[in-house]
């Protein structure tokens, strides 16, 4: 499956039934806007993708007018794609942070699978003691892709443990260290405090890392992925998002409203339990799997 083709059931459809039901100009409008806060766009953001997209029409009412409208405007809602730190052949240290249950270690699994076949010689941190599976569950899945874990025991100390890994990553032949950090609320402050921890930790083991933190998001969540992404944005510096759980009975429109309103980009996508199943986030690609261009 492409990231175009994730979305079953699409804007495009119902646009379309919107445009032949009769409704005078105001009413489409309004009832455009409400298809986007369904698909679990902010409101504030899509009455202003409306708005725009209206302004620009003028007095063309078309179906096919409208859509190439909202899409270029879609498309503007998302930063410029950078281009990440390990891509320019750097070794460097990557942070994976979020809630409970949102995917993370799975996700770093993926990652570390995508990016071994991209060449790099990748290292796994288990800094997940909290969660009884934590560790082992990533250390199950070292085990099946061939790719080394640092880890500890529950219970142990997340610091020490991202220290061994990042002893291991500096004097061993290793280019990325992914470190899969313990699930916290946005709302558990010492929590959130324990994760400034790790990443002094890091920072103080080589200036300069974790070059790449992403807060992971579990899709179907929907609105609450921004309180977290603005909460978890408090204590990291979190320069990019993963999006996880994104099958095609998401809705979607949270990742624009993050975009929207956060301005962080967009990395990743996944859905499946399969080291595979992980895509490339590309804005273009996604507004047309959600609009069903």
């Amino acid at each position: 499956m492409a990231l175009k083709d994730l979305f079953r059931t699409s804007l495009s459809e119902k646009l379309g039934a919107l445009f032949s039901s009769g409704k005078n100009r105001e009413e489409i409008i309004a009832e455009l806007e409400e298809q986007l806060v369904l698909a679990d766009i902010a409101l504030p953001v899509a009455g202003r993708l409306v708005a725009a997209s209206a302004k620009k029409a003028g007095g063309r009412d078309a179906r096919e007018h409208y859509a190439r409208l909202l899409r270029q405007e879609l498309l503007a809602v998302f930063p410029t794609e950078r281009r990440l730190a390990l891509a320019n052949g750097e070794r460097i240290v990557l942070l994976l942070v979020g809630v409970n249950g949102s995917g993370k270690t799975t996700t770093a699994a993926k990652l570390a699978y995508f990016f071994r076949g991209q060449g790099r010689k990748v290292l796994l941190g288990a800094a997940d003691t909290f969660r009884a599976a934590g560790s082992s569950q990533l250390a199950l899945w070292g085990e099946r892709l061939g790719i080394p874990v640092v880890g500890g025991d529950r219970g142990a100390d997340p610091g020490s443990v991202v220290f061994n890994a990042m002893r291991s990553w500096q004097e061993k032949d290793f280019d990325l260290l992914i470190v899969d950090t313990a699930g916290r609320m946005q709302s558990k402050e010492n929590l959130m405090r324990e994760l400034e921890k790790i990443t002094r930790i890091i920072a103080k083991l080589a200036p300069g890392q974790p070059a790449e933190t992403w807060l992971v998001l579990d899709a179907s969540t929907g609105q609450n992925a921004l309180v977290q992404a603005e909460k978890f944005r408090e204590f990291s510096a979190i320069n990019g998002l993963v999006l996880a759980k994104l099958d095609g009975t998401a809705k979607g429109g949270t990742v624009v409203s993050i975009a929207a309103q956060m301005r962080i980009p967009v990395l990743f996508v996944g859905h499946g339990e399969s080291e595979g199943d992980l895509w490339e986030f590309s804005a273009a690609a996604f507004v047309d799997s959600l609009l069903g261009a």
